[in-house]
């Protein structure tokens, strides 16, 4: 299982949120790979004969093994707390170590983590607040109007919508078969800050498939907001790659 992660500076701009679970393992916090380095703009890779996670950014390569402590940082053996892990299907590493390592800075604060050095906020599901109670209440329109329906993308998605202004935009994306609508992969959403204008323009990465997959696919790009005490209802577009 070979992983690749490019990281790319500015992926993510200040102000943005991702829910996850707290995964811990003798007090070290475990992340899967897909979700948050790909919203940061990392393109994820999976093969499962060596059963080794590779992750590579500019001037840094790390190798890791599944259920194993022993990294390759850069051709030096280093040794992990704890080992990446397979957590319900998903594979999972341990944050810190691959977050400064990349040249992340981590902060843990209880029930959130902040990333300062890309802008990021990881909460806790079930533990923290969020931040929609520094939020209007009002409601309004919710659209995309780009990518239409029916569209081919390409690995950057350029979205565009309407949504109250000062709420918050959660985009989703989802992977499925066309001859089937088998559900491949869904990559969850990071909050965004809508601007005052109510008009949003947000870029995401079409997510990255294992090279074994061949049967033609389809995406669902979804998006709602949030405000305080109101979730929205949903849209979407099914757009081709």
């Amino acid at each position: 299982m070979v992983v690749l992660i490019a990281l790319m500076a500015g992926a993510v701009s200040a102000e943005q949120y991702m829910w996850i679970d707290r995964v811990m393992e003798s007090w070290r916090l475990l992340v899967p790979l897909r979700g948050i380095f790909e919203a940061l703009g990392a393109q994820v890779g999976w093969e499962d004969s060596t059963q080794t996670v590779t992750v590579t950014a500019p001037a840094m390569n790390i190798a890791m093994r599944i259920n194993s402590p022993s990294a390759i940082v850069n051709g030096v053996p280093t040794q992990m707390d704890v080992p990446p892990r397979m957590v319900a299907g998903r594979t999972h590493v341990p944050f810190r170590f691959v977050a400064e390592q990349l040249g992340g800075k981590v902060d843990y604060q209880g029930d959130r983590i902040e990333m300062p050095t890309v802008g990021l906020t990881l909460l806790f599901r079930g533990e923290a607040t969020g931040p929609t109670e520094e939020y209007p209440t009002a409601t309004g329109q919710l659209s995309i109007t780009q990518p239409t329906a029916g569209s081919t993308i390409g690995p950057r998605i350029e979205v565009y919508g309407t949504a109250p202004g000062g709420s918050l935009l959660v985009l989703e994306t989802e992977v499925r078969a066309q001859d089937d609508n088998e559900l491949i992969k869904v990559v969850p959403g990071i909050r965004h800050d809508v601007p005052a204008s109510g008009n949003w323009h947000f870029a995401i990465a079409a997510p990255v498939l294992p090279a074994n997959i061949s049967e033609p696919l389809y995406y669902i790009i979804k998006a709602h907001y949030e405000t305080a005490g109101h979730v929205s209802e949903a849209v979407s577009v099914k757009v081709f790659r």
